[in-house]
């Protein structure tokens, strides 16, 4: 723990230096970039370290301070999302120098830089407490450095109305934490996780109480469907480099919490793990969906951040099925699979975003159809990017591919059970209906943006990004192939995350363990066998003359991008199959054809109940405006209805 402590407090000093410094900002970028990678990377070693089997014991602090003493700890759970926040944390930070290397003299970019090493500290702080008081402390802190980064561009009103929903719906959350753990404890007593681990069987009523505080409190962090209105409006107000590290690890401390209450809760009813299991199916389907209709990179990366939270409580509700009905190895598999693709996901949807961050960097739109050719003109960003989508949609030989089968096996083994477990199966269709609209998703993405001809003289005059920028993002795609070739090197580490979590001793020599190495040989044979296809592609073609013609026009004179097929058109006849659940607008006309997105949840019921609320409070403004004889009836009229509710229940006694 102690290297743990050093590199928060590295991360921490970084930041002070980029904030001391701002008027030397070549000083204060060099001593950010020394420090915070010298936190990351010493915060690294002890997480590898216990993912290897290595035991880590716990360090209370204060042990006098009230509701218990603080305790910090790492175990297997804490470290697979510590590695997370440090590896993604590192990357948008460094990408984040050159990010807002324009704004300076316009913006405190110092103390934004500030504000985020302050946010990976928190994150790490959160998943390293063992004890309420700092978890709510850490919680807190993330939740205001957060909000203080998506309103960086305050001058906009969509960026102040996106923080804030955030602000609301993350306090919400955090107000819900608190009544969790005073339900979980029963009073002002020792609310050390040790001491919560330890209590006595709860009630029926007061476990159910339990385990749905922490559902919904978590999975407003989480972003899960139907609380995931916050997430788009937060994600694309933000800085891209922010977005990532939000994306990344920010909603998977929802992930965290859930988790860890099942480390300390015990095996759950079986009513949570079906729950946990159908709303991972509706936000992996639905968040998909809504990311087919959106016409902005940065919204459309935000509902698949929701599709992937979907995935990753299909893990989680399989593992909680598997301890509810005694099936060890289902509960180990989804547990294991829920970790290892929250990992994977902080990996590929960190790299998606900053490239994404870089398309908007060099050509200043976010609309498809203002882009187009991007492949020609930034070759480095789009093959970073390619290996993003391609590893979020779940192809092998990347690192996506690898977790989701992780998953799938959970639930295929569930399937395989006896009794009410066999449901569990129907998660597998659920998983390859998401892949597959995944998949045609990122095949819109990916040619609107990156092939054809430039739409716009945006993309006409783009070019790649500083050096800065591009070596985070090779560096992220790096790590998915990495991953994606090695299943044997990540699976062990994460069915040891699973075993934790479902209360059993890991077995090394265990039949998915040795799965792991047949896993591996496939995706390296894939591999070779695409690089020698590649190979021969390129022997062959350079041995024909090049021929270039004219792309045909229709028998128009020349092609235009007004000929060029929009996101509108592609992906209209998908969602034409979702119409009533995608949230789509469509306008046809005799010369246009185009498709707005909404967010059925935002717009069709979180906004007209707001707005019910203030045409109400409006109505009864009048009252604050009373005379001091109407002040003096309120309270008659207060005093007297306690009176009657005190007999009437006495009477009943």
């Amino acid at each position: 723990m102690i290297l743990v402590a050093v590199s928060l407090l590295l991360i921490v000093t970084a930041g002070v230096a980029a904030a001391g410094l701002a008027r030397r900002p070549t000083a204060g970028e060099m001593w950010f970039r020394l420090c915070f990678g010298a936190g990351c990377v010493t915060g690294a070693v002890p997480a590898v370290a216990v993912l290897a089997g290595a035991p880590v014991p716990d360090v209370r602090l204060a042990a006098a301070a009230p509701f218990g003493a603080w305790a910090f700890g790492l175990d297997a759970l804490s470290a697979v999302f510590l590695l997370a926040i440090l590896s993604v944390g590192a990357a948008c930070a460094f990408y984040g120098l050159a990010y807002l290397e324009h704004e300076r003299g316009r913006r405190a970019v110092g103390a934004a830089h500030l504000l985020l090493a302050l946010l990976v500290a928190a994150l790490a702080l959160a998943v390293i407490a063992r004890a309420a008081v700092p978890f709510l402390i850490a919680w807190e802190g993330m939740a205001v450095a957060a909000y203080l980064l998506v309103v960086v561009e305050h001058e906009r009103p969509e960026v102040r109305r996106a923080g804030l929903i955030y602000l609301a719906v993350t306090h919400a959350g955090t107000l819900l934490l608190f009544v969790l753990f005073a339900t979980w404890a029963g009073g002002p007593s020792d609310l050390s996780f040790a001491v919560l681990a330890k209590h006595p069987p709860f009630s029926a009523g007061r476990g159910g109480m339990i385990l749905a505080l922490a559902l919904v409190a978590f999975s407003l962090k989480a972003g899960v469907v139907p609380f995931h209105f916050w997430l788009p409006e937060a994600h694309a107000a933000a800085p891209s480099h922010v977005s990532a590290l939000m994306s990344g690890v920010v909603i998977k401390m929802g992930i965290y919490g859930l988790m860890r209450t099942v480390v300390l809760f015990g095996p759950p009813s079986p009513w949570w793990g079906w729950v946990v299991l159908a709303l991972g199916a509706c936000s992996g389907v639905l968040g998909v969906v809504w990311a087919l209709a959106q016409h902005d990179i940065k919204r459309l990366l935000a509902f698949h951040s929701v599709e992937n939270i979907g995935i990753i409580l299909l893990g989680i509700g399989a593992g909680a099925l598997g301890l509810a009905y005694g099936h060890s190895l289902v509960a180990v598999l989804g547990f294991a699979g829920a970790a290892l693709h929250t990992l994977n996901h902080s990996l590929f949807k960190s790299l998606l975003f900053l490239g994404a961050g870089s398309v908007i960097h060099a050509t200043g739109a976010r609309e498809f159809d203002r882009l187009g050719g991007l492949a020609r003109f930034m070759p480095t960003t789009t093959a970073a990017f390619l290996v993003g989508s391609a590893a979020i949609v779940g192809l092998p030989p990347l690192n996506g591919f690898v977790s989701e089968w992780v998953v799938y096996q959970a639930v295929l083994r569930g399937g395989s059970a006896s009794g009410a477990l066999q449901l569990a199966a129907l998660a597998a269709v659920t998983l390859a209906l998401i892949g597959a609209l995944a998949l045609a998703c990122f095949v819109k993405v990916v040619g609107i943006m990156y092939l054809g001809t430039p739409r716009d003289s945006a993309a006409a005059s783009a070019r790649e990004p500083a050096p800065g920028m591009i070596r985070p993002v090779v560096g992220l795609a790096i790590a998915c192939v990495a991953i994606g070739l090695l299943p044997i090197a990540v699976v062990p580490p994460a069915l040891r995350v699973g075993s934790l979590v479902a209360g059993v001793p890991p077995d090394p020599a265990g039949p998915q363990v040795g799965a792991a190495g047949p896993a591996t040989a496939f995706t390296l044979a894939l591999a070779a066998g695409l690089l020698v296809a590649w190979g021969l592609r390129t022997a062959f073609a350079r041995r024909q003359r090049r021929v270039e013609a004219v792309t045909w026009g229709c028998a128009y004179a020349t092609a235009t991008p007004r000929m060029a097929y929009t996101a509108s058109s592609f992906a209209a006849p998908l969602l034409g199959a979702f119409r009533s659940l995608a949230g789509v607008r469509t306008d046809r006309t005799a010369h246009a054809f185009a498709t707005h997105a909404i967010d059925p949840v935002l717009d069709w019921v979180i906004l007209p109940a707001w707005h019910g609320v203030r045409a109400a409070a409006t109505r009864l403004r009048p009252i604050q405006r009373g005379g001091l004889s109407v002040y003096l009836l309120y309270v008659v009229a207060a005093v007297v209805t306690l009176l009657l509710y005190l007999f009437v229940a006495g009477s009943n006694l």
